[in-house]
């Protein structure tokens, strides 16, 4: 009771500089401590050791509300900044120590899923539960299991507990799952204090063929093609739910090629559409014509696969 309380005590210093250090990196893509495993003399020196101080202080004085830090956080204007540099900026500063300009790091694995299922209107949002189990490929747990074990054998779930937030996904440690492990996501073997941030032409095939991805896609399809008005004003409306943002002239041009020619493909290969739209457990609510659905998933799926759409920006 005595170290607990010592760990939370004012006069400790060190608990909320490394809590408000982790979650600054989170948000940022790196801490003010570059080693946030490490605060001891083999570590590295803050960057701003003022701020950090401040942040720390702040916390400890707000009752360790991480809500309201983070709220604070992401509403500040170092957090808001474009991640566009000048060229003199770039070479003074490559790695952003001066906070001159927002960070670009890749979505974690957690949230990219997330972020589609969200967009395709599929994620479930409640809190709490059991843990679930959603798609995987067969044969996972199989090859790793224990005779007797209970989780010999990958049973998926159904329903809306394919949707549930990644949060909630049941993790076998010595087979965990690929779509996350593929985004780097940690095993849980271990404690995972800095996660790595890779780009690999195999997170490239996640993204265009997982099933979880492809079916959120044509959920966001369905979404567009249900939405009031214009081919062109759906592109809009599209490209602007993924990338928070209006498209330019050559994007919105380039958009529209896309549907046009996936439009005539669906069309003269009706079996194909069909088989677009059979992907993962839910099904299209809409009766909408399978070649122009088709055509609309696979546009869905492009802007899904955007730099702009997995990379906080």
């Amino acid at each position: 009771l005595d170290f607990a309380r010592w760990l939370v005590s004012p006069r400790n210093p060190l608990t909320a500089r490394v809590t408000v250090n982790r979650l600054w990196a989170q948000l940022f893509g790196a801490g003010l401590v570059g080693t946030p495993s490490d605060f001891g003399t083999q570590g590295a020196l803050p960057t701003h050791p003022e701020l950090l101080d401040w942040l720390a202080a702040d916390f400890v004085q707000n009752g360790w509300d991480m809500k309201r830090f983070v709220r604070l956080l992401v509403t500040s204007r170092t957090y808001r900044q474009e991640s566009i540099g000048t060229p003199a900026l770039l070479e003074l500063d490559p790695a952003n120590t001066l906070l001159a300009r927002s960070s670009r790091p890749r979505l974690d694995a957690e949230v990219l899923r997330d972020q589609a299922l969200a967009l395709g209107g599929l994620l479930r949002p409640e809190l709490g539960g059991p843990p679930v189990r959603p798609y995987q490929p067969v044969n996972i747990w199989e090859p790793v299991a224990f005779g007797g074990s209970n989780t010999k054998t990958y049973v998926q779930d159904s329903g809306d507990a394919l949707y549930r937030r990644s949060l909630y996904t049941f993790v076998k440690r010595t087979a965990p799952a690929p779509s996350m492990s593929t985004f780097d996501a940690p095993s849980r073997e271990t404690a995972c204090v800095v996660r790595s941030r890779s780009n690999t032409p195999l997170q490239a095939l996640a993204l265009l063929n997982d099933v979880q991805q492809f079916e959120a896609a044509r959920a966001f399809a369905e979404r567009m093609l249900t939405s009031p008005g214009t081919e062109g004003e759906r592109l809009d409306l599209a490209f602007r739910s993924v990338t928070a943002r209006a498209p330019l002239k050559d994007e919105r041009k380039l958009l529209h090629e896309a549907l046009r020619e996936h439009r005539a493909h669906f069309a003269a290969n009706l079996e194909d559409a069909r088989k677009v739209l059979t992907n993962g457990e839910s099904k299209p609510k809409a009766n909408l014509p399978p070649d122009e659905f088709a055509a609309w998933t696979l546009v869905a799926n492009l802007l899904f696969n955007l730099d702009e759409t997995v990379t906080r920006n």
